[in-house]
């Protein structure tokens, strides 16, 4: 006797009928592909990687002399990442109505919110796969440098650090997914982004209060503490302010856009 697994999980109905679901996992694995499988997220990928994997070796090998630390190294390309991880973020939300593929996304999943929750949680694995990237790089990026200034090399892991650099690299990439889902449109969104954290560092320069606010809102600045390992309870107030501001907000905001936006 043969058993064939159904593509969709049954739920009842109120009106008693069956109806039918499309597994989470399943959305997750389809956001996933559309980040990876593109023409456009290839590029961006490609570039990424690029640019990260440059960044490590320009930093490893000529502006800094004594990194043998296999963790320094690694997140050496933190810039780099907080550069592109927005943009694929963003683009993950805003092709749906650039190429004209909402109506068929939310024909065949009505409950709008369950693909940008999942849409968020593709963003967050693909960050998390690029980020152990980068560490695996790392390794024998920092053991050529050791061996070329015939140095001991550092191959020790801090887990906690580790996982607030993780962490911070979801974070822009969340950010991305939230300025998509709020302005629903690519150029803008991009423009928003850059300009808001070019003008956060002339705010922060301004005077006591523009140095406050940039001190509380500011997520490139509040993500420091997070990215190296360093978070004090000081630092967990304006982290979570800017993370409001930057993240909370706008998805809800574009949740509810996406939710009452009419499909053509």
């Amino acid at each position: 006797m043969s058993t064939t697994t159904l593509p969709y999980a049954s739920r009842p109905r109120v009106d008693g009928r069956p109806s039918r679901t499309v597994p989470f996992a399943r959305l997750v694995t389809v956001e996933i592909r559309k980040l990876t499988d593109t023409r456009t997220a290839v590029v961006l990928l490609t570039l990424l990687v690029l640019a990260a994997v440059g960044a490590m070796l320009i930093r490893t090998f000529v502006f800094t002399q004594d990194v043998q630390d296999v963790q320094e190294v690694a997140t050496s390309t933190g810039p780099a990442l907080s550069l592109f991880l927005p943009v694929l973020g963003l683009i993950s939300v805003t092709s749906e109505w650039s190429r004209r593929t909402a109506l068929t996304t939310f024909a065949l999943e009505p409950r709008r919110w369950r693909v940008l929750v999942a849409k968020v949680a593709a963003g967050a694995a693909v960050t998390i796969a690029t980020s152990a990237l980068m560490i695996a790089v790392a390794y024998p990026t920092t053991a050529a440098a050791a061996a070329a200034r015939d140095t001991a090399a550092s191959f020790a892991l801090d887990p906690v650090a580790l996982a607030g650099w993780t962490a911070t690299n979801v974070l822009f990439t969340l950010c991305g997914i939230a300025l998509g889902s709020m302005l629903l449109n690519g150029a803008a969104s991009i423009v928003v982004y850059f300009v808001a954290s070019i003008a956060w560092g002339f705010i922060g320069l301004t005077g006591d209060l523009g140095s406050t606010l940039a001190s509380w809102l500011d997520l490139n600045g509040t993500t420091v503490p997070l990215a190296d390992g360093e978070m004090t309870f000081e630092a967990v107030g304006p982290l979570l302010s800017s993370i409001g501001l930057w993240v909370a907000a706008p998805f809800l905001l574009g949740l509810l856009r996406v939710s009452r936006i009419e499909l053509r």
